[in-house]
């Protein structure tokens, strides 16, 4: 800093990285785990025109492969919930910090949402039944996408402030299986848990953890051995064409 004024050192991947590089833009290329909502409202630049793509408004992930793969892009940060969403995969990031810089326009792809989870709101469940809470947020690995953890809580809204709800942590190597909107956990995981933040009602000592409820909503639990492995969409059956009624005929003599 010199003069009143910070100055920003920006690194090029086919560079050596020099010795003072800024804390707050990092290549791709660095060890880094970053967290769901280290990302969430960041803008995405084009490089090469400076041009704003979007906002990033979600995080898509292979649930099979347990990775971070593409992020949901929106004009705006008050962008309409139903409006259009672009999106650009993990891969085509160079640098992340306050913004997110992509080569260039073609960072933007088409792919099918429909193919990947953002798990926000997935109910965590151990295997013999208990009810840990709902995935608020997780951690990832900015040089392959992996996950690392889940971070989960009674209600999986990530809005929701840290210190009015408990929070809590768990390595995403506990993880069983996975069903549209559930994961499942090794038993005894509860005990495994680190917690992150102590909400208000915890505090005051009306609140416990969603575990220790006897109360809490206890899901139907299939066995992991018992269940059907992640499958691949199959085709809508064809139409079912109905032959019309025959239509009687006069003759007339």
């Amino acid at each position: 800093m010199s003069g009143g004024q910070d100055k920003m050192v920006v690194i090029d991947l086919h560079l050596p990285a020099p010795r003072t590089q800024h804390p707050n833009l990092l290549t791709m290329t660095s060890e880094l785990i970053r967290q769901r909502s280290d990302l969430i409202d960041t803008q995405v630049i084009a490089k090469d025109t400076g041009k704003r793509l979007g906002i990033v408004k979600e995080l898509l992930i292979d649930i099979d492969s347990r990775e971070v793969v593409a992020m949901g892009l929106r004009d705006g940060w008050l962008a309409a919930p139903g409006g259009l969403v672009k999106y650009m995969f993990l891969a085509s990031i160079e640098k992340m910090g306050d913004v997110i810089l992509v080569p260039n326009g073609d960072a933007i792809e088409d792919l099918d949402p429909e193919n990947y989870t953002n798990l926000i709101g997935c109910e965590v469940i151990t295997e013999t039944g208990d009810m840990l809470g709902k995935v608020r947020g997780f951690k990832f690995s900015c040089d392959d996408g992996k996950l690392t953890s889940i971070i989960i809580a009674a209600i999986g809204l990530p809005l929701i402030p840290d210190n009015v709800i408990s929070t809590y942590e768990f390595s995403i190597d506990e993880v069983v299986s996975s069903g549209p909107n559930r994961l499942m956990v090794f038993e005894g995981c509860e005990e495994r848990l680190e917690q992150l933040s102590v909400g208000f009602l915890e505090r005051i000592g009306l609140g416990k953890a969603p575990w220790e409820d006897e109360y809490s909503y206890r899901p139907a639990v299939i066995r992991p051995e018992n269940q059907l492995p992640a499958g691949i969409p199959i085709a809508p059956p064809p139409p079912i064409v109905r032959a019309a009624p025959p239509v009687e005929q006069t003759v007339w003599e």
